[in-house]
């Protein structure tokens, strides 16, 4: 088996994570994403993404250490097995937010229908441009919520079962 086999299968997820925000980031994803999400839930969910996965690294190399060492210290399992768990609720937490982001969205795109005269164009054509912002809102931290989440979820269940396998 490879030493640190455990590790170096996040550290793989990560690398290809870093290259796929480096090309969106680098085709403008990133300044669009300041500018259509008034909100800024986006980074928010950015920074609990990043930070929530380097603290899965951290376990990560910790088990990955304990496997190779071939050792049967049940303490430090059990203990990083249950701290696996703000990981899941950082995942859970990405998804909430994003959904919050997504109601946000959409009373912005709602408020604008109070102010509307039909026969102003005026108030028409800021209705559309409150409409669009909304919209922009609402989907984008629809999107970063659930692929932060989903990408956490995948580095915890790794975790989880190398844990698992520990056990054994």
């Amino acid at each position: 088996m490879k030493k640190h086999g455990l590790f170096l299968k996040w550290w793989l997820f990560i690398v290809a994570i870093v290259v796929g925000q480096i090309y969106i980031f680098g085709q403008g994803g990133l300044a669009a994403l300041w500018e259509l999400d008034t909100t800024k839930l986006s980074f928010l969910l950015i920074a609990i993404f990043s930070i929530m996965s380097v603290w899965c690294g951290h376990k990560t190399w910790r088990v990955s250490r304990f496997l190779d060492s071939g050792e049967s210290d049940k303490y430090l399992v059990e203990k990083i097995d249950n701290l696996i768990e703000v990981g899941w609720f950082a995942s859970d937490l990405c998804l909430t937010i994003g959904m919050i982001g997504t109601v946000i969205g959409f009373i912005m795109m709602l408020a604008n229908f109070s102010t509307i005269d039909v026969t102003n164009i005026k108030t028409i054509e800021d209705m559309i441009k409150g409409l669009g912002s909304g919209m922009s809102t609402a989907l984008y931290t629809t999107l970063v919520g659930l692929v932060c989440s989903a990408l956490l979820k995948i580095q915890y269940f790794n975790l989880g079962q190398a844990i698992e396998q520990s056990r054994k």
